[in-house]
């Protein structure tokens, strides 16, 4: 029978298997002919998810569907917008979702927070290999839902729960809703998809970490003996002068002591301002954290508690200083604030420094939050709950889940002796009372 033959008469309908992105049912479907021509009723399933429907008609079949396929062709790389689905996943994410998340109304901390995210969706990470990153996808394979799981559970695997699902917030809000926008793409592949985020990381056992009183008063006492200048030497090469490296140790050094005075978070101490530094007649020395800087947008105001750190702080500050500088700024520059991971970094050096020097096995994997719990434990005899809560900027729950180390109990035995005492020296001075 003629391939005429074959397809004179009622069309014959298309095999209804699903199309997939890129796919076309050219092959599929069986062509017609009509005054001496053949025709073909095709679909291509767009790579943004959309069905187009078209003719295409030739005088055999076999050009029929070569002319089909060049048309499906056109249409696969074609797109209204400047972005098209073959375009590279991650120039979109630098040129487009970037820009988003700057110009979106979100506080710094949460900005910075979210440009780390994308660095980890793009494998921007100096820790791991990330193997299933939007690098060298374009944005049609990067967007598939089976390449969006992997990488997040790749981000969990490696970076912990709580940083893959803001992951997929920040993936569904500035990558796959822009693309939405520029009609790249319709919908979210990620709604109503279960993926499991909880990662192979333990989680964070309930209860802060905190020095002993001992260890605590060790640390103080070595980080104010610290010289910033010595042991450090001119580098060979590179950008950075010995001025430069000086500064730095000096920065680090004076945060870590300010945060272990103040219990303030490492974002609070590295955006205080002049400004927000304040003596009083006693000569207290207290800081602002506002509420555009703290996390629970709350306003408070602390004393440093120790009077070597405050006068170290005020040691830094020269004569004629603006307000608006940073108290602990850039090492170079203290108009700026200091970046965040350049901090992070010389942090971890410090900590692994005074885990060594001092035999503090805590501070080899303990960072800034050491300081808030270590505050916290040693003062809850002494201080009602409710006042160490506001001090620390949080709620009582918060400080009683997360900042108080239950693991040592020396406070509690050293509270319970006191309470022993005065009830000792009371009953002491009624017996005396009523022996006279």
């Amino acid at each position: 029978m003629s391939a005429g033959a074959e397809t004179r008469g009622k069309a014959v309908r298309a095999a209804r298997t699903r199309l997939e992105p890129g796919e076309h049912s050219i092959d599929r479907v069986k062509a017609r002919e009509r005054d001496n021509a053949f025709v073909i009723d095709w679909s291509v399933r767009l790579l943004d998810g959309r069905i187009v429907n078209r003719r295409t008609q030739a005088a055999s079949v076999s050009e029929a569907r070569r002319r089909a396929k060049v048309t499906a062709a056109q249409l696969l790389n074609s797109n209204e917008g400047p972005w098209k689905p073959t375009a590279d996943l991650k120039g979109y994410i630098e040129d487009v979702s970037r820009p988003a998340i700057e110009r979106s109304r979100l506080r710094p901390n949460s900005k910075a927070r979210y440009f780390a995210v994308l660095d980890l969706l793009l494998g921007k990470c100096e820790a791991h290999d990330h193997a299933f990153s939007f690098a060298g996808h374009t944005i049609a394979s990067g967007t598939r839902f089976r390449a969006l799981e992997a990488c997040l559970k790749e981000i969990a695997e490696l970076h912990g729960s709580e940083t893959a699902h803001q992951a997929r917030s920040v993936l569904s809000k500035y990558v796959i809703q822009e693309l939405n926008r520029d009609e790249v793409m319709t919908g979210n592949p990620l709604k109503g998809m279960s993926i499991d985020l909880s990662g192979s990381k333990p989680k964070r056992r309930r209860g802060g970490r905190a020095l002993t009183e001992e260890e605590y008063r060790w640390a103080l006492d070595y980080m104010l003996e610290i010289d910033p200048s010595v042991g450090l030497i001119k580098p060979v090469q590179g950008r950075w002068t010995l001025e430069d490296l000086i500064a730095k140790r000096r920065n680090i050094v004076d945060l870590t002591l300010l945060q272990a005075a103040t219990g303030l978070r490492v974002t609070e101490a590295n955006s205080l301002t002049w400004g927000d530094v304040k003596s009083s007649a006693d000569d207290t020395v207290r800081v602002t954290v506002t509420e555009d800087v703290s996390k629970t947008h709350r306003e408070r105001t602390v004393p440093i508690l120790d009077e070597r750190v405050a006068d170290r702080i005020l040691d830094r500050q020269t004569s004629g200083v603006p307000l608006t500088d940073f108290v602990i700024g850039a090492p170079t520059d203290s108009t700026k604030k200091w970046n965040r991971d350049n901090c992070q970094k010389a942090a971890n050096k410090l900590y692994l420094e005074l885990a060594a020097e001092l035999e503090i096995p805590l501070l080899t994997t303990a960072r800034t939050h050491v300081w808030r719990a270590t505050l916290n434990t040693l003062l809850v005899a002494d201080v009602p709950e409710a006042i160490r809560s506001a001090y620390f900027g949080h709620d009582v729950a918060v400080n009683r889940t997360a900042y108080t180390d239950i693991s040592d109990t020396t406070a509690m035995l050293d509270a319970a002796r006191r309470r022993a005492q005065r009830r000792a020296d009371e009953e002491e001075a009624d017996d005396s009372g009523e022996g006279s």
